[in-house]
């Protein structure tokens, strides 16, 4: 998923602002690279589920979805880590929860409100097995369960959510760890998450029972559900963790001296060319019969997309060409892409939420018109719900740490902290 960052930014920010949501510096570089992401994301779906014609390479557009998805993975865990580390403020849990909330949630229950009422099948919708879908929508854990894990078939882009949701409730026990023992925390994740997928691999056959029945999708179907649950996500998340811990702690300062200053999507773009020419395995990874790509593809591919990562993140990069803005205009509605890009493409292929077989006449021009869609409604779901969304999210919880700071005051008034000892 829709994996998001923690500030909502502005590409037309004059250069010498030095301008910080919540603690971050604004770096348009990540934006332009979540940018990228997503059109990865787009393109991919609307080869997959064009009925997936083949020709040279395809397995680059194949992996696209791969490569999106990781992305968006290891910039959650990057961009959020270090909101534990830093001093302790009262209520920063709290605020914590309450704007990664508002975050996400608004345009996803407008999403998926949206497409159940209008997309879904009624007869489905309107029944003991759509009750129980929209319940484990609402509560984001519907890809823990293979009945609902489907979201109707309107959207198949949102397992992610899952797995981002579950991401900011376990963040807090992801990333204190590292304060005392970074590798040992960065080492365990990463075992804990390529140990599951291991075993789905080589002893998937009782885990398969658990969770389905015996008929089931089949197992290589079922082995890919089995390794995007969250604990086989961990090492993704673990390396956007590690990644930030190091910058944190200083072992990257070095580094920035040594790359380009001003933003160029040129060398951002080259930066992804190794996870790319990997993107040949992918077919590869996705079978558990080949145990040790089934295990490790992601972790791999995501240590790959590492200077990537670094490399955006420069703070004196600043979007001054068009191509810059663009990229970060897209950056800033990347989780909005990301949630109604999928739907787009199955309307403008007349597939539906039953899979009907796709219309693939006039392909360029569908294919134009998926991403003008899905562009605009981007940038109206950014507009207004994901911008609307975060400023009440934010006030909200300015609102009750104002109001934990009066009733811890005994005159009601403002509290006058204590001289430290450093």
């Amino acid at each position: 998923m829709w994996p998001v960052s923690a500030a909502m930014t502005d590409a037309h920010r004059p250069a010498d602002e030095q301008a910080t949501v919540a603690g971050r510096r604004w770096l348009p570089g990540l934006e332009a690279l979540r940018g990228i992401a997503a059109a990865t994301v787009v393109v991919h779906h609307s080869w997959s589920l064009s009925t997936m014609p083949r020709f040279p390479g395809y397995w680059v557009i194949e992996g696209f979805g791969s490569l999106g998805v990781n992305l968006f993975f290891l910039l959650s865990g990057y961009l959020l880590a270090d909101t534990f580390w830093r001093p302790k403020e009262p209520g920063r849990l709290r605020t914590y929860w309450i704007r990664r909330i508002f975050r996400i949630a608004p345009a996803y229950y407008v999403t998926v409100g949206l497409l159940f009422v209008f997309f879904a099948e009624h007869a489905l919708l309107f029944s003991r097995q759509g009750a129980r879908q929209i319940l484990a929508n609402a509560t984001f854990s519907h890809y823990l369960f293979p009945g609902t894990s489907s979201s109707l078939n309107v959207d198949g882009a949102l397992w992610t959510m899952t797995a981002e949701f579950l991401l900011y409730l376990a963040l807090p026990l992801m990333a204190l760890p590292f304060l005392r023992a970074p590798r040992t925390a960065f080492a365990t994740l990463v075992l804990l998450g390529l140990g599951w997928r291991l075993l789905v691999a080589l002893g998937g056959d009782s885990l398969r029972e658990v969770y389905f029945s015996a008929t089931g999708p089949g197992a290589g179907i079922e082995s890919l559900y089995l390794a995007r649950q969250f604990i086989g996500l961990l090492p993704i998340f673990a390396l956007g963790i590690g990644l930030k811990w190091l910058q944190f702690s200083g072992h990257l300062h070095g580094l920035r001296d040594h790359l380009p200053h001003r933003m160029n999507l040129l060398a951002l773009v080259a930066s992804l060319s190794p996870p790319v020419l990997l993107l040949y395995f992918v077919e590869r990874a996705s079978n558990y019969d080949h145990w040790i790509w089934f295990t490790g593809y992601d972790f791999v591919m995501s240590t790959l997309l590492v200077p990537a990562i670094v490399l955006a993140s420069q703070p004196t990069w600043i979007p001054t060409k068009l191509a810059h803005r663009a990229a970060v205009w897209v950056g800033d509605r990347s989780y909005s892409l990301y949630i109604w890009h999928f739907p787009i493409v199955l309307s403008v292929y007349g597939r539906g939420p039953l899979v009907a077989p796709p219309d693939v006449s006039y392909i360029w021009l569908r294919l134009a018109l998926i991403g003008v869609l899905s562009l605009v409604a981007a940038h109206l779901s950014f507009t207004f719900i994901e911008k609307p969304g975060m400023a009440y999210g934010k006030r909200l919880a300015a609102m009750l740490s104002a109001r934990r700071s009066d009733t811890a005051s005994p005159s009601g008034g403002s509290v006058v902290p204590a001289a430290r000892v450093v």
